[in-house]
């Protein structure tokens, strides 16, 4: 099984945090976890300036309604 063909389930409250973050806006104090749990599930990266963005697949989760882009996820 490849990583594209596992199923995230996401909370209402966890797709929320990942559209802030997407958004630019930073989460709350509160929210730490929930964003943690956003990158363990492959939603969420660090990058060289330890600021948390979207991944692919943190990406598609938010479009899903939008036409298929990414392979492996959509094809």
């Amino acid at each position: 099984m490849t990583t594209s063909s596992q199923q995230t389930v996401l909370t209402t409250e966890e797709l929320a945090c990942l559209r802030a973050l997407a958004q630019g806006t930073a989460p709350a104090a509160e929210q730490d976890s929930m964003v943690e749990a956003l990158a363990a599930k492959g939603m969420l990266s660090t990058d060289n300036t330890a600021r948390h963005v979207l991944t692919p697949a943190g990406h598609h989760a938010l479009n899903v309604d939008m036409p298929g882009t990414l392979p492996g996820i959509d094809s």
